[in-house]
């Protein structure tokens, strides 16, 4: 099978750490996999819940959700309430990867300012800011992997990288949406193919094993440069109004909500230009008050030499107030445009693309 195979990662015109460097869990089953799929693709027989009185019943139902599922991403609870309201009953609590069927996206009374975006669910609603869209997308499996390899991205809610293929130890959760080359594909005893990773999750050296059918390989067309040479790119960062804007001059090209730093790690205000690119990283902190480990960060733009960089976010979906230790978080889709609209250009066979002085990266302005 060939990249021709796979149809390339969409975009839309909308409009961490620096240098240094299985799907399968006691949550849910394959057997719950398949209930939460048949609900999905048949929302409109199930009961609905109790519509607020001050909801607009035809607003309520008719904006689609942006994936079929969702998955938990933050540790603390969340609630099905029984209206798209932080004051109404809470029926029943989801915990950290626990998924739950998307059927609408209902825009209700906002916990905070920023997100009035509920989902509509099995039994109620459940607010956006922490449940992460994604999919249950099985794919075909690539029997050659030629050096120095290809880039995939996972296409389940979460894969589970192994030590070796089949291994009872799991290293890693790799949640839906994040970034890793593979290096090589082998089978184990019973004949599952897995694919043996190296960026994303260890840069230096080939790291653990997923099974193959848990990653949508990347082709090269879906990652190529859009606007290649235009003379006058630029971004603005603006944190008042959380969002992130392309521009070809003065006109907007694309635009999308961020979330950028908290106040005690604020995103620096500035011009900036682009210093390096990576298609992926695994980003750590430790020795803070809430360290990180983050496999996969997809399609990271790094513009200081401390590490801020605008990239995907897996870890919440509450785009529109800030959330990071600096580093201006956006939606995977939304960082793969920028990522590819940026200078300067990334062949697909880096991992890291470094801008040329004589020839600055795009510029970033920060307000």
């Amino acid at each position: 099978m060939t990249f021709d195979d796979y149809r390339g990662g969409s975009t839309r015109r909308v409009g961490g750490d620096p240098r240094a460097d299985s799907f399968g869990s006691t949550n849910v089953t394959r057997r719950a996999f398949l209930k939460l799929s048949a609900l999905a693709a048949v929302p409109l027989l199930l009961p609905k819940a109790p519509v607020a009185a001050y909801l607009d019943r035809d607003a309520l139902l008719s904006d689609p959700p942006p994936a079929s599922l969702g998955r938990i991403a933050t540790w603390w609870r969340q609630a099905i309430r029984e209206e798209p309201s932080e004051g109404a009953k809470a029926l029943a609590w989801k915990s950290r990867d626990d998924l739950v069927p998307l059927y609408a996206s209902v825009t209700g009374e906002a916990p905070w300012p920023t997100n009035p975006v509920w989902y509509q669910t099995e039994g109620g609603y459940i607010h956006s800011g922490y449940v992460q869209p994604v999919e249950n997308q099985s794919q075909g499996v690539i029997s050659e992997v030629a050096p120095p390899g290809f880039w995939a991205q996972v296409s389940v809610p979460w894969a589970e990288a192994r030590t070796s293929p089949a291994s009872a130890y799991v290293l890693h959760k790799l949640y839906y949406g994040t970034v890793y080359r593979v290096v090589a594909v082998v089978s184990d005893d019973g004949g599952n193919a897995w694919y043996q990773l190296k960026e994303g999750v260890s840069p230096w050296r080939s790291g653990p094993y997923v099974l193959a059918s848990t990653l949508r390989p990347i082709p090269p067309e879906a990652l190529a440069p859009i606007s290649q040479g235009h003379p006058d790119k630029w971004i603005q960062i603006d944190l008042a109004a959380q969002r992130l804007t392309c521009l070809e001059g003065d006109v907007a090209v694309f635009s999308t909500s961020i979330s950028s730093g908290h106040r005690a790690t604020a995103t620096p205000r500035g011009e900036f230009r682009v210093l390096y690119k990576r298609h992926a990283r695994r980003m750590t902190m430790s020795g803070i008050a809430d360290p990180y480990d983050l496999p996969g960060v997809p399609f990271v733009v790094y513009f200081t030499w401390r590490g801020v960089a605008i990239h995907g976010t897996y870890w919440h979906n509450d785009y529109g107030r800030v959330h990071s230790h600096g580093c201006v978080n956006a939606t995977p889709d939304a960082a793969q445009w920028i990522y590819r609209w940026v200078d300067p250009v990334a062949p697909y066979e880096a991992y890291t693309t470094d801008a040329d002085p004589a020839e600055a990266g795009t510029r970033i302005v920060v307000v």
